[in-house]
């Protein structure tokens, strides 16, 4: 694929992301939440940089959400990755490679102590009917 139809790609494919705790019950309230260096806006930066399509999946006119699991670790790191609902092995990969290769977060908090604390993120992929038609 020739660089300038790379770029259109990448500069038009839309990666929309956001993070929920799966421990959402009052027993499991944190005086801190994990979170991302940079905030969710910082996520949606990392997001945007680091996914891209892989050529099979653009061949197919793959699109959808991967939901992808894993648990920020006491130390920030991350860990237990899952692909909970995928939409292709090309698309469900590059979601969970991408999660695993995320910087540290700042740990959540609960009882002044910094916990393990499992999250899904949702991946969306998605290309603009311009790039499907080429």
């Amino acid at each position: 694929m020739n660089r300038v139809i790379q770029f259109f790609i990448l500069a038009f494919v839309f990666v929309g992301a956001s993070v929920t705790s799966l421990y959402a019950s009052d027993k499991d309230s944190f005086s801190r939440e994990a979170s991302f260096p940079g905030g969710n806006e910082g996520l949606s930066n990392y997001l945007r940089t680091n996914v891209t399509y892989p050529e099979s999946a653009l061949k197919n006119n793959e699109t959808g959400k991967v939901f992808v699991s894993f648990v920020v670790e006491k130390d920030g790191s991350i860990g237990d990755v899952k692909v909970e609902k995928g939409v292709s092995a090309d698309l469900d990969n590059v979601a969970m490679k991408v999660v695993r290769e995320m910087p540290k977060w700042t740990p959540a908090m609960k009882d002044g102590k910094e916990v393990r604390t499992s999250l899904t993120l949702p991946i969306v992929f998605h290309l603009p009917n311009k790039v499907l038609e080429k």
